[in-house]
């Protein structure tokens, strides 16, 4: 069966970023068959993609002989698109993520409430070192830690194998980190069919009924009774 774990490929997502970047958002979604729907993004370098196109477009990369993938089949959120992104490593950034985020003091404490591989941790640590924040969050999603800066800048973004982050001027910049994990994500959601319409089994023709042809009764002229079939009187004899 086909499942969002079917997306294994770091070169086919970071192919259809490429393919987003070299297009614009507009004709991207309009290439792959995707409306804009502002419900999540991956973060990658500089840019921001959306993740139900991303993962159609990276999945036809891995997988060319099959169907594409439409809007109806994609679902975004982390049991969908979102979460096979986010399990490859790369930044999954929500609407709401810091509106339903919970807040540490520090990146300890949020170390717990994610699955980060232990090979990364050195690096990761070794980034926070050097830069000053005043607090750390987890959305929701648990997709990454946000270290907020105490210069007010953009938070940094930790995912699994991906750090994303705004230099003091501005500048957007990414470290890839050494592992990139893959978990299980639930199975893709199939295309919904149209019921087949019902067909009315024509009903069964109706016997003819044969008219009831009735007996002309006859009297006896004596007492009046009704005679029998066989024209005798019952009562006269």
């Amino acid at each position: 069966m086909v499942s969002y774990a079917s997306l294994t490929d770091h070169a086919a997502v970071e192919a259809a970023f490429a393919d987003f970047d070299k297009l614009g958002r507009e004709l991207f979604l309009l290439k792959h068959g995707f409306k804009p729907v502002n419900e999540a993004f991956v973060r990658f370098g500089t840019g921001r993609y959306d993740v139900r196109a991303v993962f159609a477009a990276a999945y036809a990369n891995e997988h060319p002989d099959e169907e594409p993938l439409s809007q109806r089949q994609v679902a975004g959120g982390m049991n969908g698109a979102a979460g096979a992104l986010a399990a490859l490593g790369f930044v999954v950034v929500g609407a709401g993520d810091q509106a339903d985020a919970q807040r540490f003091d520090t990146f300890e404490e949020a170390l717990g409430r994610i699955d980060f591989p232990i090979e990364n941790l050195p690096i990761i640590r070794d980034f926070l070192s050097v830069r000053n924040y005043r607090e750390f969050f987890v959305p929701a999603s648990k997709a990454y830690v946000g270290a907020k800066p105490r210069s007010g800048k953009p938070a940094h973004l930790i995912g699994r194998g991906y750090i994303s982050y705004t230099e003091e001027d501005g500048r957007v910049r990414g470290i890839e980190l050494p592992v990139r994990t893959v978990r299980p994500i639930a199975p893709l959601l199939p295309i919904r069919e149209q019921p087949a319409a019902r067909t009315r089994t024509p009903a069964a023709p109706r016997a003819v009924r044969k008219p009831v042809v009735e007996r002309e009764e006859k009297f006896c002229p004596t007492c009046f009774l009704a005679l029998p079939a066989t024209g005798v009187c019952a009562n006269c004899g």
